[in-house]
């Protein structure tokens, strides 16, 4: 394919040239799939008004986005393992929304680090953070964010339990150095992605690698991931983020009127 004109010519690419297992982890969703698919269909219900006969001369797209200048309202969302799509994924993706004018979104679980996508970029990024029961790996996080100079700090707020993906069970996508020998097979069909890989240091979850205690690798880093997910999520853990930040908060992952109005 040499003319990309839609998402869905780029969707089309990566299923041919990214190895399955980090395929479908972008392109799923949890359980039945139902509300990954009602996203997509909601979306497509969305028209723009049409008006006729007025100057559009000077038109532009041009907008602020929580006090920050963009050229369209838009940004790039977090999305774990980008860096697993393509190497160095974090920071390509960071370096065409500065080239566009919009923000990026680096997500906690990011190949990628807070001081890889800052070394990498000149615009200033927003961080996604999960809220894990280790508060102090937190506060040394957002403290992480400050001195990378982020613009605003992101905070899931709807992940309390992790849901079960089927497609990551299927295929073995697990927190293990040796991928299964399945994987290992349709890796080695992926050329153009094992050399992208084999150009960069950056393999594994650098934001918590070697950042958080008692986590030096991928085995110990799967086992202090397991346990530190916090179903006690609360407001007040809101109101602790807010404080350690002290900058722009976004709260992500709100769907009901009433959590809105808190």
């Amino acid at each position: 394919m040499t003319v990309i004109t839609t998402i869905e010519d780029l969707r089309v690419l990566a299923k041919k040239r990214v190895p399955r297992m980090f395929y479908d982890y972008a392109d799923s969703g949890s359980w039945t799939e139902s509300t990954y698919r009602a996203n997509s269909d909601d979306f497509q219900k969305i028209k723009l008004r049409q008006r006729v006969a007025v100057n559009m001369e000077n038109r532009t797209t041009a907008t602020t986005m929580v006090g920050q200048a963009v050229k369209m309202p838009v940004c790039i969302a977090p999305v774990g393992l980008t860096g697993m799509q393509s190497a160095d994924g974090e920071i390509k993706a960071a370096r065409a929304c500065e080239t566009f004018g919009i923000p990026f979104t680096l997500s906690t679980m990011s190949i990628c680090s807070i001081e890889d996508v800052a070394e990498n970029t000149q615009a200033p990024f927003w961080f996604q953070l999960y809220m894990m029961r280790d508060r102090e790996a937190m506060a040394r996080m957002i403290e992480r964010c400050k001195v990378a100079r982020c613009s605003a700090l992101v905070l899931t707020l709807d992940l309390q339990v992790i849901g079960q993906r089927h497609k990551d069970l299927k295929n073995k996508m697990r927190a293990s150095v040796i991928p299964s020998l399945g994987n290992m097979v349709d890796i080695a069909t992926k050329p153009r992605w094992v050399l992208g890989m084999m150009g960069t240091r950056r393999h594994t979850f650098r934001n918590l690698v070697g950042h958080v205690k008692g986590v030096s690798d991928m085995s110990s880093l799967a086992a202090w991931t397991n346990e530190q997910f916090d179903p006690t999520l609360n407001w007040q853990d809101v109101a602790w983020v807010k404080k350690q930040w002290g900058g722009k908060l976004i709260l992500k992952g709100i769907m009901d009127v009433e959590d809105a109005k808190l």
